[in-house]
């Protein structure tokens, strides 16, 4: 009879992933082990960047909370930690958390609006397993882009999800109440056609 030996899985700090030398890559943390992706590509990036600055400038007008990149760390309530492509928390949770705009720390939960762009690397298991991090950790909802089909499926629980295509509009609900942004607006070749 032999015994197996097991090592005990690391627990990661917020100041070692702090710590994570710029290597080009983003750094995540799942299941007690460091995941890194590759940067995005341009188009990817130009989505991104559309998507943001709709959803900031939703916010700054109705003072309603934060908008974050992608390099912005949320600890999941299963200790793993996401960096969502783009993020947004409303003042209130905030303020019901404590959790001030100028903290030096990662979000203790997920988002209330987790969006995930889409890339070529991306599984459907990979995809399942980041849905239910972020909805037991407090998402109320997650919008996943798909450049290639150009659509986005909006989930507002695991169970509860619908896909919109270019002639449809992301609509903020109760979350951000008056928010909409064009589908095809996202996949324009240029901003002015």
């Amino acid at each position: 009879m032999t015994s197996g030996v097991t090592t005990p899985q690391k627990v990661w700090t917020e100041s070692e992933l702090k710590a994570l030398p710029d290597d080009g890559c983003r750094h995540e943390l799942v299941g007690g082990e460091l995941t890194m992706s590759p940067k995005n590509d341009f188009y990817h990036g130009r989505i991104c960047t559309r998507l943001s600055s709709a959803l900031h400038a939703y916010a700054v007008e109705h003072r309603h909370g934060a908008v974050l990149d992608s390099s912005t760390g949320f600890w999941m309530h299963n200790r793993n930690c996401r960096a969502p492509d783009i993020s947004f928390v409303t003042r209130s949770r905030m303020a019901q958390l404590g959790f001030k705009p100028s903290a030096r720390q990662f979000f203790p939960g997920a988002p209330d609006l987790a969006v995930e762009i889409l890339s070529p690397g991306n599984t459907r298991g990979d995809l399942e397993q980041r849905l239910k991090d972020f909805f037991s950790s407090g998402a109320r909802i997650v919008w996943l882009v798909d450049p290639d089909s150009r659509s986005v499926e909006i989930c507002i629980a695991l169970e509860n999800r619908q896909t919109l295509g270019p002639g449809g509009s992301l609509e903020g609900g109760d979350l951000l109440p008056g928010f909409s942004y064009p589908v095809s607006k996202l996949f324009k070749e240029w901003e002015w056609d």
